[in-house]
């Protein structure tokens, strides 16, 4: 039995399904359009509770019945646009992100793509504008809830009393705690884990089953309604992408999507009179498809046009992606829910269980092959970003904290067996200059430590807002120095320009960058730049005062495109690679204010400084390829290739 149709809960998909649409096309009034994955939850736990306790109380629940709903509504659409995706993505993906979609295929027709995209997270596992599956981590979500939500229903009505309430609001209320500590420990866990997102589905699910009071005054409803659509609008419109999520946040769209579907339980108001509109009611019909479709669209079209969307680029893909989606709505998603194909239960579960495994023969054969390199010219740079045995060894070493805390060594550069004479210390950054770096050690039959972490630049007294362990990191590597006497040397790279100027390069996407003194209260008063000077002039210090040479090499030009996914585009399209190459001017304005800072340390300070941009740029423009072969591993890391090419500069190091 299912529960009498609601206009305003598809009224309330639509509002769901275009807050991400319009937050993933880069429409900047929806920063936090994200949210509206978090009221699908409650939706779908509302929902999904509901036919099942009526169905437990009719005496008519099925497992099977149930799962034949759920393979009719979720996989033929699905697996249309999992095929799409693997079709599109063979013409227009480099062989390594090929092979990242197969997997996340492969983890999508599985519904675990949720647990493989949390894998994929670090940061150097690429960015999500190359993954076009990325969003089936919410099915996925959906599905862990599907596999055992009836089991627990059917247990709680013969095993304890049908006490709904009590058992699901104590999961619930633990799945919220897990979520708020995670939101601080593990972020990405607590994005995708579905634990740390089960209690936005069990919102719904105790709105369904527990019965609350009706409210039969329309005021209430108005009020309850209103402040419930203010709730989610506020969540879509002033949430950003640095708004702590979920845990708290999540409060304000999921509980003011529960308020909207409370007060429709009770009769009409305004907010349910307008979420009835037709045209409303359309798109929440076609949510489904809309959603599945959506990123996809947006990822191939963002890769092709490789720079920054037009508005009427951007117009014509949101008009393409609601024509996909109302043909796979049309064509695909009713006929299969209505039984016009396969009409019988056990013929649909063959044919599912047949295409699930084909897809997953097909990408498993992706991988095999390695991407198809082939299929592109100058393959062999294609194949080296694949295996990178150096980076990979590089990425081993990552986190020299860890490495001190747990009484392991830290890694060596150079001659292995040799007594350590130097240290590279940095972020990202550093670890992207180590090849080269060792290579020049070798030539001098030196040895060195190499301390990296990832978004931790190597300044004493200075942080960053969104990492609060860098500070504790840094004092690590500091005392490790000050205890090791034939460490004679200490490099210094990080990711200067964007620490100085606090925001991302050009087609990057991510969090601006806010640094802090973690001494003084005037934050606010300071710049990047003033912060970034007082950072360095007191790590200096501190290593003149252990009698240490200080090195500091100058800032990597910046790409602002993922050099390999754009340069594969480049070359399809047959424009100029120039497209994507960074003018030497475009350098020295990104620099200007780092060079400032050098300047005034060359002046106070007994600092050597290397320049990298000296190999990379000429008088107009910096490459990313020579020789054949990358410079760069994304938008701003040198390749292996790329940090051995620039080996000369640090031979005047030592």
């Amino acid at each position: 039995m299912t529960p009498a149709y609601r206009k305003d809960i598809d009224g309330l998909r639509a509002v769901a399904v275009l807050s991400v649409l319009f937050f993933h096309s880069g429409i900047s009034v929806f920063s936090g359009g994200y949210v509206g994955v978090d009221i699908f939850f409650v939706i779908s736990g509302y929902l999904i509770s509901t036919i099942i306790v009526r169905e437990i109380e009719n005496e008519s629940f099925s497992i099977s019945s149930f799962y034949e709903r759920r393979f009719r509504r979720i996989l033929p659409a699905l697996g249309l646009v999992t095929v799409a995706s693997l079709v599109i993505g063979y013409y227009l993906l480099t062989p390594r992100n090929y092979i990242l979609a197969a997997q996340s295929a492969v983890a999508t027709t599985l519904f675990s793509s949720n647990l493989l995209f949390y894998s994929e997270s670090g940061y150097f596992d690429g960015p999500a504008e190359l993954k076009p599956l990325l969003h089936t981590w919410s099915l996925a979500v959906e599905e862990q809830f599907y596999i055992f939500f009836p089991l627990l229903l059917v247990f709680i009505s013969k095993a304890v009393k049908k006490q709904y309430l009590l058992i699901l609001l104590s999961l619930g209320v633990l799945s919220f705690l897990y979520s708020v500590m995670l939101v601080e420990k593990n972020p990405s866990a607590a994005f995708y884990w579905f634990p740390a997102r089960a209690w936005e589905l069990f919102i719904g699910a105790i709105l369904s089953i527990y019965k609350f009071q009706k409210i039969e005054n329309r005021a209430i409803r108005e009020l309850i309604s209103i402040s419930g659509l203010a709730m989610i609008f506020y969540s879509v419109i002033f949430f950003t992408e640095e708004t702590k999520f979920p845990g708290f946040s999540a409060l304000l769209p999921t509980l003011g999507t529960a308020m909207i579907i409370f007060s429709g339980e009770g009769g009409k108001s305004l907010v349910s009179n307008v979420l009835s509109l037709r045209p409303i009611v359309f798109v929440g019909l076609i949510s489904y498809s809309l959603y599945l479709w959506h990123w996809p669209v947006i990822v191939y079209t963002k890769l092709y046009a490789i720079s920054a969307l037009d508005l009427p680029t951007t117009i014509a893909m949101i008009s393409f992606i609601f024509l996909m989606s109302f043909f796979s709505w049309r064509y695909i998603e009713s006929p299969f829910r209505k039984k016009a194909i396969f009409s019988e239960k056990w013929p649909l579960i063959r044919f599912s269980v047949m295409s699930s495994l084909l897809i997953i023969m097909v990408a498993v054969i992706i991988i095999l092959k390695q991407g198809y390199p082939k299929r592109v010219d100058d393959y062999n740079r294609y194949t080296e970003e694949i295996f990178d045995k150096k980076w990979e060894r590089l990425g081993a070493c990552e986190n020299a904290y860890s490495r001190l805390k747990n009484g392991k060594e830290l890694c060596k550069l150079g001659e292995e067996n040799k007594k350590a004479s130097f240290m590279l210390w940095g972020d990202s950054h550093a670890k992207s200059i180590a090849s080269g770096l060792e290579l020049s050690a070798r030539k001098q039959n030196l040895s060195g430590y190499i301390a990296t972490k990832s978004a931790c630049p190597p300044l004493v007294a200075v942080g960053r807002t969104d990492r609060e362990d860098c500070d504790e990191i840094n004092a690590s590597v500091l005392t490790f120095i000050s205890e090791s006497p034939e460490i004679e040397t200490v490099i210094l790279a990080a990711r200067w320009a964007m620490l100085s100027e606090g925001v991302r390069y050009k087609q990057e996407t991510g969090r601006p960058v806010k640094l802090i003194t973690l001494s003084d209260r005037d934050n606010e008063k300071l710049t990047n730049p003033e912060i970034l000077e007082i950072g360095l002039i007191k790590t200096i210090e501190a290593l003149i005062k252990l009698n240490k040479k200080v090195v500091i090499v100058s800032p990597l030009p910046e790409v602002g495109y993922d050099v390999p996914s754009s340069s594969f585009i480049v070359y399809k399209r047959n424009i100029d690679i120039k497209k994507i190459m960074p003018t030497f001017d475009e350098y020295k304005e990104r620099t200007k204010n780092v060079y400032k800072i050098f300047e005034h340390l060359k002046l106070n300070l007994p600092v050597t400084f290397v320049e990298p941009y000296k190999y990379l740029c000429d008088e107009e423009y910096c490459h990313v390829i020579i020789e054949g072969s990358f410079i760069y591993r994304d938008d701003d890391h040198l390749s292996t290739f790329g940090s051995e090419y620039i080996t000369p500069v640090f031979d005047a190091v030592f």
